[in-house]
């Protein structure tokens, strides 16, 4: 502390002080929080509620990519994953299409796709944005369930940056509800959280407290079959998902 004050003068390290112990009082309350959202099964600040707030008043008119790394990112995503892992010429079912930045190319190769959001407004920006596309069904749920949708109707389910947001107990009712949705062989791909808030900066992008154990453990629950879990693709893994400590499972009935 003496260097300090030699350094930067009383005043500035009486605030480097202040704001050591506010930021250990601040990672011990979050920890707290944590706690008790494992131990109670609580939603914390990614419940329903939260999250139908959030992205229904979202300004949606950059597409949602403003969370795109760039372009060859977005595009080796599209070609690595959601092409390799996803059926051409099948029924698609897209959790969470926001603005439609991932529904576009899903139309492309699906020859039925079914898009669900929680948010009003988002069902509403697709409808126009895809309102020519022959191949597309549109439905606002209640953030838990896919009570639109007919039991074994879906070959593949995809749904990125938004089970990310999605607190672990809506997640595991979301599960059940894929297995009952998707047919037999059926696969998915979801983006989700990783570390279950473990790291306190992953917080910077408002991630849930799910981790790749606890998401695996609740597929194995509902009869579906994890396949990889991984937070990177391409060549040496050159594109990831790891800025916010996230990764990506795929999973099969």
């Amino acid at each position: 502390m003496t260097r300090y004050v030699s350094a930067n003068g009383l005043r500035w390290s009486a605030y480097a002080a202040l704001f050591g112990v506010l930021t250990r009082a601040n990672h011990a309350v979050y920890q707290g929080m944590v706690r008790l959202e494992r131990q109670h099964s609580l939603s914390g600040r990614n419940s329903v509620e939260n999250n139908y707030r959030v992205w229904d008043e979202w300004d949606w008119s950059r597409g949602g990519e403003e969370w795109t790394h760039s372009e060859e990112w977005k595009q080796s995503l599209i070609d690595e994953v959601m092409r390799v892992q996803l059926a051409p010429g099948t029924t698609v079912l897209e959790i969470g299409p926001g603005a439609g930045r991932w529904t576009e190319p899903l139309l492309e190769m699906a020859a039925h796709l079914v898009v669900v959001d929680l948010s009003d407004r988002c069902i509403e920006v697709c409808q126009e944005r895809f309102a020519d596309a022959p191949n597309i069904e549109f439905h606002v749920n209640d953030g838990r369930t896919l009570a639109a949708l007919a039991s074994d109707s879906i070959d593949g389910v995809w749904s990125f940056d938004v089970f990310v947001h999605i607190a672990p107990p809506d997640i595991d009712s979301y599960l059940g509800e894929i297995h009952r949705v998707m047919r037999k062989g059926g696969r998915a791909v979801i983006h989700h959280a990783r570390d279950g808030h473990e790291h306190f900066e992953a917080e910077a992008g408002w991630r849930s407290g799910m981790t790749a154990a606890m998401f695996a453990e609740m597929l194995r629950k509902h009869g579906l079959t994890p396949c990889a879990q991984f937070d990177s693709w391409g060549p040496g893994g050159r594109f990831n998902v790891r800025r916010h400590r996230d990764v990506i499972s795929v999973f099969t009935k």
